[in-house]
């Protein structure tokens, strides 16, 4: 419960400092409700994102020193990086995962696929 407030304090903190920016270029026409609120959705779709980035960059990150090749079972040997982008309901989310070859079979698999999804 203490990390859900300081979490809390942390947000609050971050959208007083936008408020802040936003109010030194106000345009000087008045907002509505329906303004605000795309605003709102905009921002939660932004942090949602974003949010999500850096948990998959993370959770890519950490990989098996020999994963196996799902089809033949030998190890795998690191060849690099593939970059996509996974589609969320709260818009593209960019993922980079590790590449691997099977010296065994010539296959290349992304041993992240299982976890992160296809």
């Amino acid at each position: 419960m203490a990390r859900n407030k300081a979490r809390e304090e942390r947000i609050k903190a971050v959208v007083a400092a936008l408020l802040a920016e936003e109010a030194e270029e106000e345009s000087g026409r008045p907002e509505t409700i329906d303004d605000i609120e795309n605003e709102m959705v905009a921002l939660g779709d932004l942090l949602a994102r974003e949010f999500a980035a850096q948990k998959l960059a993370r959770h890519t990150s950490r990989s098996d020193a020999s994963p196996k090749c799902p089809q033949c079972g030998g190890t795998g040997v690191l060849v690099g990086r593939r970059s996509r982008e996974l589609i969320t309901r709260r818009g593209p989310v960019p993922l980079s995962e590790a590449k691997y070859r099977c010296p065994r079979c010539r296959r290349h698999f992304f041993p992240s696929d299982g976890s992160v999804g296809d």
